[in-house]
């Protein structure tokens, strides 16, 4: 173990972030989370998923940096787990999973960190999440048909609430131990699968005084492109694996909302081919 590492002890944290597209530094995460918090960063890992590669120097102060490019596009769930073994091995007891369009406050590294010495029996940090137009994201009541997601910091039953993966800061050994990531959902509810997972092992989570901006725009107009992007929307939801009837009946939901909503949007019927295909190959 890394002596530096081994002297910051429940506090060292190891960062993964996944990008595609485009090089870190162009990217929201960097220049609000990355950036500001260069010098007091202990491990930086990028995950590139780009079809070319996106390679960086970036300076993070006495912390590791390593990068990683896989153009076969695995989407996160693999990346993750990657990192989380990475902080495993290499003596960190916290593996935070970021994606490339989160926008975080500059006070966000430190309110993580104040947040491990606070609650040191916790295994799960997250911050708020919020969208472009304020309505908040993540966490979120995970019950259908409740629609007030507005949430405040504090303590909370992990089993009431839906998370997105970004920001998440996780005890290592617990995400090892309930498996991590499932590889065959890698990118569409890869955050769903794991919760799922880590429910098993982890009954609270602490949400932050961090409110983030998560940016979702997606004006791709290319038909071709947007039912390419769905097949894979469904091959990810054909491989979610639970047992809770609950958990079947809002992906199943969630599917059928999307499909639907894509229908209208390409004025085609290809979207519900696509989808019943899934369904008979699955």
């Amino acid at each position: 173990m890394n002596n530096n590492i081994k002297n910051k002890g429940n506090e060292a944290i190891a960062i993964a972030v996944v990008i595609y597209g485009s090089k870190l530094t162009e990217c929201n995460v960097y220049k609000t989370l990355i950036k500001n918090n260069a010098d007091k960063i202990d491990c930086l890992l990028v995950f590139d998923n780009s079809k070319t590669t996106q390679y960086e120097k970036i300076e993070i102060g006495n912390g590791i940096y390593e990068y990683f490019w896989n153009p076969k596009n695995p989407g996160v769930s693999e990346n993750y787990n990657k990192a989380a073994n990475y902080a495993c091995q290499n003596g960190f007891k916290w593996v935070m999973l970021l994606d490339q369009d989160t926008s975080f406050p500059p006070e966000a590294l430190s309110i993580y960190k104040e947040s491990l010495r606070q609650y040191p029996d916790k295994s799960l940090f997250v911050p708020i999440h919020k969208i472009s137009d304020n309505r908040y994201l993540s966490p979120a009541n995970s019950c259908l048909f409740r629609h007030k997601n507005e949430i405040k910091p504090g303590i909370y039953n992990i089993n009431k609430y839906d998370i997105i993966n970004s920001g998440m800061l996780v005890n290592v050994n617990d995400f090892i131990k309930v498996g991590g990531y499932n590889e065959e959902v890698g990118l569409d509810f890869s955050d769903f699968q794991f919760l799922d997972r880590l429910k098993t092992a982890v009954k609270q989570v602490v949400v932050l005084n961090i409110i983030c901006i998560q940016d979702f725009s997606n004006n791709e107009d290319d038909k071709e492109k947007l039912l390419n992007r769905y097949k894979i929307y469904c091959r990810n939801a054909s491989k979610f694996e639970t047992r809770k009837l609950g958990v079947k009946v809002k992906i199943t939901y969630l599917v059928l909302k999307h499909t639907m909503a894509l229908t209208i949007r390409c004025k085609s019927i290809e979207p519900l081919k696509i989808l019943f295909k899934s369904i008979l190959n699955k």
